[in-house]
Protein backbone atom coordinates (compact mmCIF):
# COMPACT_ATOMS: atom_id res chain seq x y z
CA UNK A 1 0.00 0.00 0.00
CA UNK A 2 2.92 2.26 1.15
CA UNK A 3 4.72 1.59 -2.82
CA UNK A 4 1.13 2.51 -4.06
CA UNK A 5 0.66 5.76 -2.56
CA UNK A 6 4.44 6.67 -2.66
CA UNK A 7 3.61 5.85 -6.86
CA UNK A 8 1.00 7.70 -7.08
CA UNK A 9 2.61 11.07 -4.90
CA UNK A 10 5.42 11.01 -7.55
CA UNK A 11 3.13 10.87 -10.85
CA UNK A 12 1.15 13.64 -9.23
CA UNK A 13 3.93 15.41 -8.59
CA UNK A 14 5.49 14.68 -12.31
CA UNK A 15 2.35 15.53 -13.76
CA UNK A 16 2.07 19.04 -11.69
CA UNK A 17 5.77 19.92 -12.38
CA UNK A 18 5.09 18.96 -16.46
CA UNK A 19 2.06 21.16 -16.71
CA UNK A 20 3.23 23.81 -14.67
CA UNK A 21 6.10 23.88 -17.85
CA UNK A 22 3.64 23.58 -20.06
CA UNK A 23 1.50 26.51 -18.75
CA UNK A 24 4.12 28.58 -18.23
CA UNK A 25 5.07 28.42 -21.91
CA UNK A 26 1.51 28.89 -22.84
CA UNK A 27 1.60 32.43 -20.28
CA UNK A 28 4.82 33.40 -22.28
CA UNK A 29 2.56 33.37 -25.22
CA UNK A 30 -0.39 34.83 -24.04
CA UNK A 31 -2.23 31.58 -24.39
CA UNK A 32 -3.52 31.46 -20.97
CA UNK A 33 -4.19 33.49 -17.92
CA UNK A 34 -3.04 32.87 -14.57
CA UNK A 35 -5.80 31.52 -13.40
CA UNK A 36 -5.55 29.53 -16.37
CA UNK A 37 -2.10 28.39 -15.16
CA UNK A 38 -3.58 27.18 -11.70
CA UNK A 39 -6.66 25.40 -13.90
CA UNK A 40 -3.87 23.30 -16.31
CA UNK A 41 -1.48 22.64 -13.58
CA UNK A 42 -4.55 21.07 -11.53
CA UNK A 43 -6.06 19.60 -14.44
CA UNK A 44 -2.59 18.09 -15.74
CA UNK A 45 -1.76 16.87 -12.23
CA UNK A 46 -4.82 14.59 -11.80
CA UNK A 47 -5.17 13.00 -15.49
CA UNK A 48 -1.47 12.32 -15.54
CA UNK A 49 -0.95 10.93 -11.62
CA UNK A 50 -3.89 9.00 -12.25
CA UNK A 51 -4.47 8.28 -15.57
CA UNK A 52 -1.46 7.96 -17.11
CA UNK A 53 0.57 8.72 -19.99
CA UNK A 54 -2.31 8.02 -22.35
CA UNK A 55 -4.89 10.57 -20.71
CA UNK A 56 -2.07 12.95 -20.45
CA UNK A 57 -0.97 12.98 -24.23
CA UNK A 58 -4.69 13.09 -25.21
CA UNK A 59 -5.00 16.13 -23.12
CA UNK A 60 -1.83 17.65 -24.27
CA UNK A 61 -2.41 16.89 -28.00
CA UNK A 62 -5.56 18.75 -27.72
CA UNK A 63 -4.11 21.62 -25.91
CA UNK A 64 -1.45 22.06 -27.82
CA UNK A 65 -2.95 22.23 -31.68
CA UNK A 66 -6.17 24.00 -29.99
CA UNK A 67 -3.86 26.81 -28.67
CA UNK A 68 -1.97 26.84 -32.33
CA UNK A 69 -4.98 27.32 -33.70
CA UNK A 70 -6.07 30.01 -31.76
CA UNK A 71 -3.54 31.84 -32.58
CA UNK A 72 -3.23 30.55 -36.34
CA UNK A 73 -4.20 33.78 -38.23
CA UNK A 74 -5.68 36.14 -34.87
CA UNK A 75 -5.80 39.28 -36.33
CA UNK A 76 -9.24 37.77 -38.35
CA UNK A 77 -10.79 36.83 -35.14
CA UNK A 78 -12.20 38.57 -32.24
CA UNK A 79 -12.72 36.35 -29.40
CA UNK A 80 -11.36 37.61 -26.30
CA UNK A 81 -8.80 34.15 -25.94
CA UNK A 82 -7.34 35.58 -28.92
CA UNK A 83 -6.00 38.48 -26.79
CA UNK A 84 -5.57 37.56 -23.32
CA UNK A 85 -5.84 33.49 -23.44
CA UNK A 86 -7.99 31.35 -22.15
CA UNK A 87 -8.93 31.19 -18.15
CA UNK A 88 -9.54 29.11 -15.80
CA UNK A 89 -13.20 27.93 -16.47
CA UNK A 90 -12.33 28.12 -19.88
CA UNK A 91 -10.09 25.10 -19.17
CA UNK A 92 -12.08 23.69 -16.73
CA UNK A 93 -14.87 23.36 -19.16
CA UNK A 94 -13.32 21.35 -21.99
CA UNK A 95 -10.74 19.72 -19.63
CA UNK A 96 -12.50 18.84 -16.63
CA UNK A 97 -14.80 15.98 -17.47
CA UNK A 98 -11.61 14.07 -18.94
CA UNK A 99 -9.84 15.10 -15.19
CA UNK A 100 -12.63 13.41 -13.40
CA UNK A 101 -12.78 10.06 -15.93
CA UNK A 102 -8.58 10.38 -15.73
CA UNK A 103 -9.49 9.67 -12.15
CA UNK A 104 -11.63 7.27 -12.29
CA UNK A 105 -9.87 5.56 -14.92
CA UNK A 106 -6.91 5.08 -13.07
CA UNK A 107 -8.74 3.88 -10.11
CA UNK A 108 -10.85 1.42 -12.06
CA UNK A 109 -9.51 0.57 -15.33
CA UNK A 110 -12.28 -0.53 -18.42
CA UNK A 111 -12.86 -0.60 -22.08
CA UNK A 112 -15.78 1.91 -21.46
CA UNK A 113 -13.73 4.90 -18.98
CA UNK A 114 -11.13 4.51 -21.33
CA UNK A 115 -13.33 4.79 -24.29
CA UNK A 116 -15.01 8.29 -22.72
CA UNK A 117 -11.83 9.40 -21.65
CA UNK A 118 -10.81 9.81 -25.56
CA UNK A 119 -14.41 10.77 -26.06
CA UNK A 120 -14.79 13.70 -23.80
CA UNK A 121 -11.07 15.41 -25.25
CA UNK A 122 -12.45 14.47 -28.80
CA UNK A 123 -15.28 16.46 -28.26
CA UNK A 124 -13.16 19.62 -26.96
CA UNK A 125 -11.18 18.72 -30.07
CA UNK A 126 -13.57 19.11 -32.47
CA UNK A 127 -15.95 22.24 -31.26
CA UNK A 128 -12.48 23.84 -31.05
CA UNK A 129 -10.94 23.49 -33.99
CA UNK A 130 -14.70 23.86 -35.53
CA UNK A 131 -14.86 26.98 -33.78
CA UNK A 132 -11.43 28.39 -34.88
CA UNK A 133 -11.30 27.40 -38.37
CA UNK A 134 -14.56 28.41 -39.06
CA UNK A 135 -14.22 31.90 -37.79
CA UNK A 136 -12.05 32.03 -41.16
CA UNK A 137 -14.06 30.75 -43.23
CA UNK A 138 -15.08 32.92 -45.99
CA UNK A 139 -18.56 32.22 -46.23
CA UNK A 140 -21.02 33.42 -43.28
CA UNK A 141 -22.21 30.58 -41.03
CA UNK A 142 -25.52 29.72 -40.36
CA UNK A 143 -27.77 28.99 -37.39
CA UNK A 144 -28.03 25.38 -36.91
CA UNK A 145 -31.43 25.30 -36.44
CA UNK A 146 -32.97 27.51 -38.82
CA UNK A 147 -30.22 27.29 -41.44
CA UNK A 148 -30.15 31.57 -41.46
CA UNK A 149 -27.04 33.36 -42.35
CA UNK A 150 -25.74 34.69 -38.74
CA UNK A 151 -22.38 36.85 -38.18
CA UNK A 152 -19.11 34.96 -37.45
CA UNK A 153 -19.00 34.11 -33.53
CA UNK A 154 -22.48 33.32 -33.47
CA UNK A 155 -23.80 30.41 -30.74
CA UNK A 156 -25.14 27.64 -32.43
CA UNK A 157 -23.58 29.09 -36.18
CA UNK A 158 -21.65 26.35 -38.17
CA UNK A 159 -19.70 26.51 -41.31
CA UNK A 160 -18.69 23.62 -43.76
CA UNK A 161 -15.11 24.39 -43.25
CA UNK A 162 -15.55 24.78 -39.53
CA UNK A 163 -17.20 21.46 -40.14
CA UNK A 164 -14.75 19.60 -41.33
CA UNK A 165 -12.08 20.69 -39.33
CA UNK A 166 -13.94 19.95 -36.25
CA UNK A 167 -14.14 16.24 -37.82
CA UNK A 168 -10.54 16.60 -38.20
CA UNK A 169 -9.82 17.20 -34.83
CA UNK A 170 -11.94 13.93 -33.33
CA UNK A 171 -10.59 11.80 -36.10
CA UNK A 172 -7.05 13.02 -34.17
CA UNK A 173 -8.08 12.16 -30.81
CA UNK A 174 -10.05 9.10 -31.68
CA UNK A 175 -6.50 7.53 -33.33
CA UNK A 176 -4.91 8.63 -30.81
CA UNK A 177 -7.24 6.93 -28.48
CA UNK A 178 -6.85 3.93 -30.31
CA UNK A 179 -3.08 4.17 -30.00
CA UNK A 180 -2.59 4.95 -26.28
CA UNK A 181 -5.94 3.56 -24.52
CA UNK A 182 -6.95 1.02 -27.00
CA UNK A 183 -10.58 2.81 -27.42
CA UNK A 184 -12.10 1.86 -30.80
CA UNK A 185 -11.61 4.53 -33.49
CA UNK A 186 -15.18 4.79 -34.93
CA UNK A 187 -16.28 4.83 -31.60
CA UNK A 188 -14.32 8.24 -29.84
CA UNK A 189 -14.44 9.70 -33.32
CA UNK A 190 -18.42 9.19 -33.46
CA UNK A 191 -18.87 10.53 -29.71
CA UNK A 192 -16.64 13.49 -30.44
CA UNK A 193 -18.34 14.56 -33.68
CA UNK A 194 -21.93 14.00 -32.19
CA UNK A 195 -20.89 15.94 -29.43
CA UNK A 196 -19.90 19.23 -31.33
CA UNK A 197 -23.31 18.70 -32.86
CA UNK A 198 -24.94 19.21 -29.72
CA UNK A 199 -22.56 21.81 -28.77
CA UNK A 200 -23.83 23.71 -31.58
CA UNK A 201 -27.29 23.34 -31.06
CA UNK A 202 -27.04 24.46 -27.30
CA UNK A 203 -25.26 27.48 -28.71
CA UNK A 204 -28.61 27.96 -31.03
CA UNK A 205 -30.97 27.04 -28.52
CA UNK A 206 -30.26 27.89 -24.57
CA UNK A 207 -26.60 29.77 -24.31
CA UNK A 208 -27.07 32.67 -23.44
CA UNK A 209 -31.32 32.62 -23.30
CA UNK A 210 -31.23 30.24 -20.27
CA UNK A 211 -29.66 32.07 -16.56
CA UNK A 212 -26.29 30.71 -16.06
CA UNK A 213 -25.62 28.81 -19.47
CA UNK A 214 -22.97 30.63 -20.89
CA UNK A 215 -20.21 29.01 -23.49
CA UNK A 216 -18.51 27.66 -20.46
CA UNK A 217 -21.60 25.39 -19.39
CA UNK A 218 -22.46 24.27 -23.05
CA UNK A 219 -18.77 23.20 -23.20
CA UNK A 220 -19.10 21.33 -20.50
CA UNK A 221 -22.06 19.69 -21.30
CA UNK A 222 -20.23 18.75 -24.76
CA UNK A 223 -17.29 17.49 -23.41
CA UNK A 224 -20.09 15.17 -21.12
CA UNK A 225 -21.52 14.33 -23.71
CA UNK A 226 -18.63 13.27 -26.02
CA UNK A 227 -17.85 10.74 -22.78
CA UNK A 228 -21.04 9.46 -22.35
CA UNK A 229 -21.86 8.66 -26.03
CA UNK A 230 -18.12 7.30 -26.48
CA UNK A 231 -19.01 5.08 -22.88
CA UNK A 232 -22.21 3.90 -24.58
CA UNK A 233 -20.82 2.64 -27.93
CA UNK A 234 -17.78 0.81 -26.43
Amino acid sequence: MDDILLSRGLALFGGALISLGVALAARATRLLTPDGIAAVVVVGALVFGFGGYGPALLLVTFFATSSLLTRWRADRKSHPEHRQGRNGLQVLANGGVAMVLSVWYGLAPSAPLAAAVAGAIAAASADTWATEVGLLSLTPPRLITTWRPVPHGTSGGITALGTLAGVGGAGLIAALGAALLGAAWPTVWSAGTGAMVVDSLLGATIEKKIRGIENNAVNLIATSTGALMAALLA
